[in-house]
C-alpha cells in the first residue's frame, strides 16, 4: 500500500483507544438507561428537508451533502444528532407519553474542525427530554452529568451558562442590520468591543458590561443586576438571573460560571444553554433548552473523544493468557475467572509458546495444562 494518509480530521482508533472509547460509550448508555432514557438510533444520512427542519437549511454549512442516486434528491450527513431526536419526537414518537426521555450514541461528521475539536468525524453521546412544559429540568440533567463524570473519574470540572437568545434581543433593541449583526457576533466570539461604538455608543456600553460579567456567577452577577439594559435585553437578563439563582441554590458546591457573550452556534437553543469544561478546558458536554414546534425540550450531548482524553478509567478487564492450539484446559471457566484467552493458530514448541506469549503481551501462558507467569 503506497499511502495510508487519511483526510484531515479523520483517524483510526487503534486497539487501546478503541477499547476505552467502547467502555466510556457503554458506561454512558447504561447510566442513561437506568435513569429512564430509552435509546434510539437514527440514520447517519437523511434528506435535507428532514435533517435541517429545526434550522435554516442555508445556515447548515458544516454538514456534508451527497446526492441520493435512487431519488435524485440531496441528502445531508448529520453533524448533530439532537436535530434527529427532535424529528423523532414530533414524528414517529409524537404519541409517546411526555416527558419523553431519549438517549443516543453515534458518529457525526463536520465539514470544518476547530481548535477545540480537531476531528471531523466524532462520536456524539447525549440525552434529551421532550415535552417538559414549564419545568425546565436543569436539575435532572446536571445531576446526570455529575453522575456520569464521577463514573468516568473526571473530578475537576465546571459549568458555564449562556443566554443563546440574548443576541436576538440586542438586535431587536438596536434594530441592527444584517451586516451589523454579523459584526457584533464576531465581536462576541472574540470577546472584543473594538469598533462597536461606530454602530452605537450605547450598544458599546451594553457589550462592555456583558464582557465584564464573564466569569464566576457569584462574583459577576452584580454587573448584570445594577446596569439598566434596553427593554428586550433586560427581559433576557432578568429571566437568566432567575434561572441561575435556582441552579446555584440546588448546586452550591459546583463551579458555576456565566458567559453572556457566548454565541449559540447550534442556532436552535432558547432560554439558557450551558457547557461543561474539564480543568484542562476540554469541552465535555453542552446543552440547553430548545423548542420543537410547541414543545419545550432540554438536553445535553458530548463528544466521546474529549471524554476519553479526560477520563481516568482503566480498560484492563483481566489478565491475558496464551493458550496452545491443542490445549484441553477448560476455557469457559478461565474466561469466567477474568482471563483473556489468546489462542495459538498452530502447534508450537514450549519455547515458541513463551515467545508468542511475550509477543502478544500476555501475562501468562499455558504449558502442560499449567498456567505459568510470563517472565
Amino acid at each position: 500500500m503506497k499511502s495510508q494518509l487519511l483526510p484531515e480530521g479523520f483517524r483510526d482508533s487503534l486497539p487501546e483507544l478503541a477499547a476505552k472509547e467502547y467502555k466510556i460509550n457503554s458506561i454512558f448508555i447504561e447510566l442513561m438507561s437506568k435513569n429512564g432514557y430509552s435509546i434510539v438510533r437514527p440514520p447517519l444520512i437523511e434528506f435535507e428537508s428532514s435533517l435541517f427542519f429545526l434550522t435554516n437549511e442555508n445556515e447548515n454549512e458544516n454538514s456534508f451533502r451527497i446526492l441520493d442516486p435512487l431519488s435524485q434528491k440531496m441528502m445531508g450527513i448529520r453533524s448533530d444528532i439532537t436535530l434527529q431526536i427532535a424529528r423523532l419526537s414530533c414524528g414517529a414518537l409524537a404519541n409517546s407519553p411526555r416527558p419523553l426521555r431519549l438517549c443516543y450514541s453515534g458518529d457525526i461528521f463536520k465539514v470544518k474542525n476547530n481548535s477545540l475539536n480537531l476531528s471531523r468525524q466524532i462520536t456524539q453521546v447525549g440525552s434529551e427530554i421532550m415535552g417538559i412544559e414549564q419545568n425546565l429540568c436543569e436539575k435532572e440533567l446536571i445531576n446526570l452529568i455529575i453522575e456520569i463524570l464521577a463514573k468516568l473519574k473526571i473530578k475537576n470540572f465546571f459549568l458555564s451558562f449562556t443566554m443563546p437568545t440574548l443576541i436576538d434581543a440586542i438586535c431587536k433593541d438596536f434594530k441592527l442590520s444584517k451586516k451589523d449583526l454579523e459584526f457584533i457576533k464576531e465581536r462576541f466570539r472574540n470577546k472584543n468591543i473594538y469598533g462597536i461604538k461606530k454602530i452605537s455608543r450605547t450598544l458599546e456600553n451594553v457589550v462592555a458590561v456583558l464582557q465584564s460579567s464573564v466569569g464566576s456567577f457569584s462574583e459577576n452577577i452584580k454587573n448584570l443586576k445594577t446596569f439598566k439594559f434596553p427593554k428586550f435585553t433586560q427581559i433576557e437578563i432578568n429571566n437568566f438571573i432567575i434561572i441561575m439563582k435556582k441552579i446555584i441554590k440546588v448546586f452550591p458546591k459546583l463551579g458555576i460560571f456565566i458567559d453572556p457573550l457566548e454565541i449559540d452556534e447550534s442556532q436552535y437553543h432558547s432560554g439558557i444553554a450551558f457547557k461543561v469544561f474539564s480543568k484542562n478546558l476540554k469541552e465535555l458536554f453542552s446543552g440547553g433548552n430548545y423548542k420543537v414546534f410547541n414543545e419545550n425540550c432540554i438536553g445535553f450531548s458530548g463528544f466521546l473523544e474529549n471524554l476519553v482524553k479526560e477520563s481516568n478509567i482503566k480498560t484492563n478487564i483481566g489478565s491475558k493468557i496464551f493458550v496452545p492450539i491443542d490445549s484441553e484446559i477448560d476455557i469457559k471457566s478461565k474466561k469466567k475467572n477474568g482471563y483473556i484467552i489468546v489462542r495459538a493458530i498452530k502447534k508450537l514448541t514450549s519455547k515458541e509458546i513463551r515467545i508468542n506469549a511475550k509477543l502478544h503481551c500476555c501475562d501468562y501462558y499455558l504449558y502442560n495444562n499449567k498456567i505459568i507467569k510470563v517472565e
